[in-house]
């Protein structure tokens, strides 16, 4: 299983010197697993990036599963360049509690909110599918939780050759009235190699957030250790969170929890689970 992530901030795309070294690239995330199959996860301003990694690697039968439907998980497919080619085949994974992902990305592309195309001109081939709680992409299985979040949101498991990789953007583990409970989230993440987890805030700023949908750095790690997981990794950053911020976070849950290896999620960054 190969792993890398091309996009890590939440709610808004930003840009600057403060925001140079983990990017300001809304959530996306790369997958392939052993065969080279590549898997899309939500379509944030990151997927520009991927779209030319994919077209230069001639990967024409791609996968794309969503967590949910917020802007900054799906304002980027516009821009995906695959989806342009008439070769392209792409079989799209979405929850369907609200609504389909079919409309969902449909809805972006309508006047007055996108000019000159919709995604019915988009020359690729399209197959929609409902995200299941379970979905087998050749030697890899793909388990789902429901998220804590505004909206219907998806966490998202991926297990290959004995290894596996958690992602659970847009997810407040101590939210008030949870659709799913925290134990229910340990459980989820059992062992995992690498946990990638939303830590938008700190438990200061989270006491005017709570019910927002979103994390803190405290309660991640809290889950960390219940897991037992090796890697831990804080995704979702918040738009006004600098590097050197991010960087004095990782270093105070590094000394607190010096087991573990803890990380910020940063453009570029790449896994290889073998």
């Amino acid at each position: 299983m190969r792993v890398k992530l091309y996009g890590a901030r939440g709610s808004i795309p930003i840009s600057g010197k403060v925001s140079s070294k983990y990017g300001g690239n809304t959530t996306c995330l790369y997958v392939e697993n052993s065969a080279g199959d590549p898997i899309v996860i939500d379509a944030g301003s990151g997927i520009r990036e991927v779209g030319g990694y994919l077209i230069k690697n001639k990967k024409h039968e791609i996968v794309m599963l969503f967590t949910h439907y917020h802007w900054d998980h799906i304002q980027g497919f516009p821009f995906f360049g695959p989806a342009y080619f008439k070769n392209t085949v792409l079989t799209i994974h979405g929850p369907a509690h609200e609504v389909s992902v079919k409309k969902a990305l449909s809805y972006q592309m309508t006047r007055p909110y996108f000019p000159t195309i919709s995604i019915h001109d988009m020359p690729a081939k399209f197959i929609f599918k409902e995200l299941k709680n379970k979905v087998r992409i050749g030697s890899m299985l793909i388990e789902t939780i429901t998220n804590n979040h505004p909206n219907f949101t998806k966490g998202l498991k991926f297990t290959e050759n004995g290894k596996c990789l958690v992602f659970l953007t847009d997810n407040e583990l101590m939210m008030g009235r949870p659709k799913t409970k925290f134990k229910k989230f340990v459980d989820f993440a059992k062992k995992a190699d690498i946990l990638i987890h939303d830590a938008q805030y700190t438990d200061k700023i989270y006491k005017n957030k709570s019910g927002w949908g979103h994390s803190t750095f405290s309660q991640v790690m809290q889950l960390a250790q219940e897991c037992g997981v090796k890697h831990a990794v804080f995704t979702h950053h918040d738009p006004f969170s600098s590097d050197e911020f991010i960087d004095d976070i990782v270093a105070t849950c590094s000394r607190a929890y010096p087991q573990l290896k803890i990380a910020a999620a940063s453009e570029g960054m790449e896994f290889d689970l073998d």
